[in-house]
C-alpha cells in the first residue's frame, strides 16, 4: 500500500467511528427520553373510575404508545423546556441517524459530528432536567 492509501483507510475508519458514536449517543438520548414519558404512566395508577383496574390499564396503554411515537413528536414533548431551537437540533441529529441506520440510502443530510451531538444532546437533557 501506498502512504496515501494508508491515509485513506485511516480516515475512513474514523469517519466509521464517528458516526458508530453518533449512532451510540443518539440511542441513549432516546432511551432517555422514552423512560422519563413512560415513567409518567405511574401517575395514571391512581385513576380509578370506573373501576381501580381502569388506571392500571390506562398505564399499560399510555406505556406502550410511548414505545410506538415518534422521536420528532417526543422530543418536541419538551418544547417548553428545552426551547425550539434545541428539539430542532435534535432533530438535525434524528435525521443523520436514521439516515445511518438505515443503510444511506438516499441523499446525505448534513454530517453530524459526535462533538456535536454530545453538546446537543446533553443540553437537551440538562434543560429538561432529566439529568
Amino acid at each position: 500500500m501506498t502512504d496515501q492509501q494508508c491515509l485513506d483507510l485511516i480516515d475512513t475508519a474514523q469517519a466509521e467511528i464517528d458516526d458508530s458514536a453518533v449512532l451510540s449517543l443518539y440511542a441513549s438520548f432516546e432511551a432517555i427520553l422514552r423512560q422519563h414519558v413512560v415513567q409518567q404512566a405511574y401517575h395514571l395508577h391512581g385513576a380509578q373510575h370506573p373501576t381501580q383496574d381502569f388506571g392500571v390499564a390506562l398505564a399499560g396503554l399510555f406505556s406502550e404508545s410511548c414505545d410506538r411515537i415518534r422521536m420528532d413528536d417526543l422530543a418536541n414533548l419538551f418544547v417548553s423546556a428545552a426551547g425550539q431551537p434545541l428539539v430542532a437540533q435534535v432533530g438535525n441529529i434524528r435525521t443523520y441517524r436514521h439516515w445511518l441506520a438505515h443503510g444511506r440510502g438516499w441523499t446525505q443530510p448534513p454530517t453530524v459530528t459526535p462533538r456535536f451531538a454530545y453538546q446537543t444532546l446533553t443540553a437537551f437533557l440538562q434543560a429538561s432536567r432529566l439529568i
